[in-house]
């Protein structure tokens, strides 16, 4: 019989291969001294530790030995925690954290204590306590926040955690609605990180940013920054970048976003000062309103003499004055400014009142023919003009496109995009998709509107047919679009692995089902849809020969996300989603699906009822399936039910054939039920 000490270490790493690394060190750790002395090697045992996919039974465990065990507490270096879908990690860590702290006090004054609550806590640091850092040889944590957090566990990562000297590296990415703790990050920033280099907070990107006010500054005693040469942020207004820049003299690259409007005559304070060694910004979204941009100006001139890579994305609302807009002209005249400027990335949008005439669009892209963007310092700078009928929105941007961050919008009027290289837009009439390469090279998401009953030409497929759009996420507005007669036969788009379709929650009569099924024929390759639950429930009804069509398309998918919002009371409830399961879990209609999610469910009250009666019918039906995981996500908690506080729970079953994990999370506002089949 083969023994484990007889199996080689390759064959050890190939089996740890398919497993997380924390998941690993939970199953291996101390089965003999050889495998320890892989799991240092090959895993980071005792020094770095990264719960965020790892299960729900390994994540507990080592919230306790982090906490308990003296090699991980002196020799962590790297701490990463927070998943969405294991959305209690931080309360997790923060409660043992808060326990060993508690314990650690009263042993200290050898006073006996009944139990460890929050308050205790919230007592001692407010007494002025001195909170030792849990970990003092972190060098970088990583928090990502999917759910609201509290303001004592807030403070137990911020203060127990991130309190270590030796920290270098520090990112938290909040969950939305949580943009007032901001004092309490600023506040750990200038008072607590003495030491750090990278510092990134940020939150959704739809969502206010952090705010920092001059008089909180200065009431808190705020002094300069003498290491942060990173900064990643999403910031409310334009004035806390300015207050940043003034308590930040080391830093030398900046990435932020400003969720609110600005106005173009914002004037900063003249007490301020400024980094001397900016190299590098990214303005990665910000928005002007009024007839010109000099507070965008006034802001890039500080960097003149320093600045190296410019990034903007910019949004002017010049209020339908095309002549005070800022264009080509301006972007080249700020440029100039910058002596040590090497590179330039920009995507300008120009709201319109009035949909932009190709005389208008002339002259934007006009701006860009000078020899600064042909043959200036920068060489020759590529540039693209074209116009978003939908949103009236004139759009230009530099090649290749590179704001990653943001969905690329367009419409069928990307066809007659306009080039300020003369043979670009000379080889668009003959090979569209080539030219269009740089527009979509980095972009993962693109979002295509159309107008109702709007016929989409043959040469904007082939502009969509582009080589490095490979693995994209294609997203289709409500309305879909006339696509011309057998252009399947004509040409595919086989780069696409994921579709989202936006739909109306009201479908009447005069929803045409062909529509959809006519994209389903060009895209071939999709193995993840979007949908919401009111298309889906018409696709039920759909006649014979069209559910032909249908199911070619569905046998290829293995994940489903549906979302259900349109769902808004319990008849509905319980009208749709049994027929919804009894279609989805058909083998012959998903013979490869695997993941499905429900999205958005609302009224918990009513939904809760009945999700034991769809997790039964799951199971009854487990053998009909091949679905590894399942889930609900249930939002807007009604008011009748009493608060709960955010837990986490795991039920293992063995009843079937296989092993079952059934996991249910419960927050202030958000309820998640999921099983995943092991």
């Amino acid at each position: 019989m083969l023994q484990f000490e007889d199996v080689s270490n390759d064959l050890i790493l190939c089996v740890w291969d398919h497993l997380v690394a924390a998941d690993v060190i939970y199953s291996f750790s101390n089965l003999n001294s050889r495998i320890n002395s892989l799991l240092s090697e090959f895993c980071g045992l005792f020094n770095q530790l990264d719960l965020r996919y790892c299960s729900l039974p390994a994540c507990r465990f080592f919230c306790r030995q982090v906490t308990s065990v003296i090699e991980w507490r002196l020799n962590l270096t790297v701490l990463k925690l927070g998943n969405r879908y294991r959305c209690s990690q931080t309360d997790m860590l923060a409660e043992e954290i808060i326990k060993s702290f508690v314990a650690n006090h009263f042993a200290k004054i050898e006073k006996p204590y009944d139990n460890v609550s929050e308050d205790i806590f919230r007592s001692l640091i407010t007494n002025g306590t001195n909170i030792p850092p849990i970990f003092p040889r972190l060098i970088s944590l990583v928090v990502y926040q999917p759910v609201p957090i509290s303001e004592v566990y807030r403070d137990v990562l911020l203060f127990s955690v991130a309190n270590g000297s030796l920290l270098r590296s520090f990112t938290w990415n909040s969950c939305a609605s949580q943009t007032y703790h901001s004092s309490a990050f600023f506040d750990w920033l200038f008072r607590y990180s003495t030491n750090l280099v990278n510092y990134k907070l940020q939150t959704a990107p739809d969502t206010n940013g952090f705010e920092l006010k001059y008089d909180h500054a200065t009431l808190n005693t705020y002094i300069p920054h003498s290491s942060l040469i990173n900064l990643t942020i999403h910031i409310l207004n334009l004035s806390t970048l300015h207050i940043l820049l003034h308590y930040l003299p080391q830093l030398e690259h900046l990435d932020v976003h400003v969720s609110s409007m600005s106005h173009s005559n914002n004037n900063e304070d003249q007490k301020l000062n400024y980094p001397k060694n900016l190299r590098v910004m990214n303005l990665r979204y910000f928005s002007i309103e009024g007839q010109d941009c000099s507070c965008l100006e006034r802001l890039v001139d500080k960097f003149s003499e320093t600045l190296e890579k410019f990034s903007l994305f910019l949004i002017h609302y010049c209020r339908g004055d095309i002549d005070m807009c800022f264009n080509g002209c301006r972007l080249a005249t700020l440029c100039k400014k910058l002596s040590r400027l090497q590179s330039i990335h920009f995507a300008i949008h120009i709201p319109l009142m009035e949909r932009a005439t190709h005389q208008i669009l002339c002259g934007f892209i006009q701006a860009f023919r000078t020899p600064f963007w042909l043959d200036g310092p920068l060489g020759c700078i590529q540039v693209c003009v074209n116009y978003h009928q939908i949103n009236r929105c004139v759009q230009m941007c530099s090649l290749p496109y590179t704001f990653t961050g943001s969905t690329l919008f367009h419409t069928i009027d990307l066809i007659d995009a306009l080039f300020n290289n003369i043979e670009e837009e000379k080889q668009i009439q003959t090979d569209l998709s080539t030219t269009l390469a740089s527009l979509w090279r980095e972009t993962k998401w693109l979002f295509i509107s159309f107008t109702e009953n709007q016929k989409i030409p043959i040469s904007f497929l082939r502009a969509l047919h582009c080589p490095y759009s490979q693995g994209r996420v294609l997203v289709i507005s409500c309305e879909r679009g006339i696509l011309p007669d057998k252009i399947d036969d004509q040409l595919q788009l086989t780069h696409f692995s994921t579709l989202q379709l936006n739909s109306s929650f009201d479908f009447d009569n005069t929803y045409d089902f062909a529509q959809s099924i006519a994209w389903f024929r060009l895209l071939p390759k999709v193995k993840c849809l979007y949908v919401n639950s009111t298309e889906l429930k018409h696709w039920l009804t759909i006649d014979h020969n069209k559910q032909q069509l249908l199911n070619t398309f569905l046998r290829q998918l293995d994940r489903l996300y549906i979302n259900c919002s349109p769902l808004i009371n319990i008849n509905q409830n319980e009208e749709i989603m049994l027929p919804l399961l009894s279609f989805i879990i058909n083998a012959q209609c998903f013979p490869n699906l695997k993941y499905l999610r429900f999205v958005r469910c609302k009224y918990i009250s009513s939904s809760w009822i009945n999700i034991n009666q769809w997790i039964e019918f799951i199971f009854l039906h487990i053998n009909e399936h091949q679905l590894k995981c399942l889930r609900f996500d249930f939002i807007e908690k009604e008011k009748e039910l009493p608060d709960v506080k955010t837990t986490d729970e795991l039920i293992k079953t063995t009843e079937f054939l296989c092993t079952i994990n059934i996991q249910r999370f419960v927050s202030e506002n958000h309820i998640s039920y999921w099983i995943e089949r092991k």
